[in-house]
């Protein structure tokens, strides 16, 4: 009888796995093209412009990537199409507003370099539109793939050539930002297949009170963004020489959060379900994700100075005083991306994941500047694990508190 249950999580992590297996692969086998190409000054740059789109993504996303597959697994099934077509029309307007605002960023941080600021802030904010948590929501992961991850993999490939060929990031942005464009619309196609394609304007609601609602989300990713995205910026401002060895450190950090996210993902659909035990499942998801956490944490900790190496050709190696600081850091990641987004979501508390994001913050940039400024890059990875595990820690406190009321609770 536990076959069949266990052969149905398997496939859907496994569904999942592809879309992020496969993008994965296509950027680690794009890096050793890259460097070169680029060279590992500009290869470097080209990561902070990356990162800072994603701090910008924030604006742009304003919470439904993180509690929006949590949001969409909860809802009726003909209620969950109005429910993205909102997102997608208030996400378009935040795209305007975010946009230049990330260029100027980019343009102070890299010192007046023009055309790779306005380009980067276009094609990084992108994907912030896209539909990869409403299928995550739905628990479709061969439309995620299809729709989202195939022609975003097609724009890197012809991105990548363009490097190749012009030796210009500029080519690299192009590929790019074509690809999340087709990305973009596919998924809005998809996500919309059989409903009216135009609202009822009396049945929009004000844009007030839509990011109104969206506010604790949003506040907890702009916080965990800010500590996420804040030392590669504090590095580039007070050791600039040192940005392409950390550069390559958060990369391989992102590649390991990556290969998470089918966990996180399929936890989040799984969590929510009404017919199931939520204490349960909870406790469960929150196990399993230390435990994965702790293994992924080894790892990255482990196989990043070797990774490094021969993924820049040698030209770069992230030591083992950078690495470890990451790979404990990966551990509050993991657990704060179930206990957070698939848990706290679920029982009510996004405020507490809010608030965790805060703690985070508090305490991790602080100590990320005044390391920076004093050159010590491995003391700024030091700073991040120190922050990861604040949140991942007020979150499981919250959590086990909330699930130990609902358990009291008389059916």
């Amino acid at each position: 009888m536990r076959a069949r249950p266990f052969a149905a999580v398997v496939g859907r992590i496994s569904g999942f796995s592809l879309s992020v297996g496969a993008a994965s692969l296509l950027g680690i086998l794009a890096m050793p093209l890259l460097v070169p190409a680029l060279g590992p000054e500009s290869w470097g740059i080209l990561v902070l412009v990356q990162i800072v789109g994603q701090l910008g993504g924030v604006l742009v996303a304003f919470g439904w990537g993180a509690t929006g597959a949590a949001m969409v697994a909860s809802t009726p099934a003909d209620g969950q199409p109005r429910l993205y077509r909102e997102s997608l029309r208030v996400r378009l307007q935040l795209y305007a507003v975010a946009v230049p605002s990330a260029a100027l960023v980019l343009l102070l941080l890299t010192r007046g370099e023009v055309l790779t600021s306005v380009l980067g802030a276009v094609v990084y904010l992108l994907p912030h539109l896209g539909a990869s948590w409403y299928f995550t929501g739905q628990a479709r992961p061969m439309r995620l793939f299809l729709c989202d991850t195939v022609p975003t993999m097609c724009g890197t490939v012809v991105g990548v050539a363009g490097a190749l060929l012009t030796g210009q990031m500029w080519a690299f942005l192009v590929g790019q930002g074509l690809g999340y464009v087709v990305a973009v619309t596919l998924d809005a196609r998809a996500a919309l297949r059989g409903t009216a394609a135009v609202a009822d304007a009396g049945s929009r609601r004000p844009l007030r009170v839509v990011l109104a609602e969206q506010r604790h989300a949003v506040t907890a990713t702009a916080t965990s963004t800010l500590y996420v995205t804040l030392p590669a910026v504090a590095v580039q401002i007070f050791v600039p020489a040192l940005l392409p060895v950390y550069a390559m450190a958060d990369r391989l950090f992102k590649y390991a959060s990556i290969a998470f996210l089918p966990i996180q993902q399929f936890f989040q659909g799984w969590v929510p379900d009404p017919q199931a035990d939520l204490v349960r499942r909870a406790r469960a998801a929150t196990g399993a994700a230390v435990t994965i956490g702790v293994s992924a944490g080894i790892l990255v900790a482990t196989l990043s100075p070797f990774a490094s190496r021969l993924l820049s050709g040698g030209t770069l190696e992230v030591p083992f005083s950078i690495s470890l600081p990451l790979g404990i850091a990966f551990v509050g990641v993991g657990t704060s991306a179930v206990v957070g987004y698939a848990c706290l979501v679920v029982v009510g508390r996004v405020r507490a994941l809010a608030v965790s994001t805060v703690i985070g913050a508090g305490v991790g940039a602080p100590l990320i500047l005044a390391f920076a400024a004093a050159g010590s890059v491995p003391l700024v990875a030091w700073a991040v694990a120190v922050s990861e595990l604040c949140v991942a820690s007020y979150q499981i406190v919250v959590l086990l508190r909330e699930l130990r009321g609902l358990q009291e609770v008389p059916s």
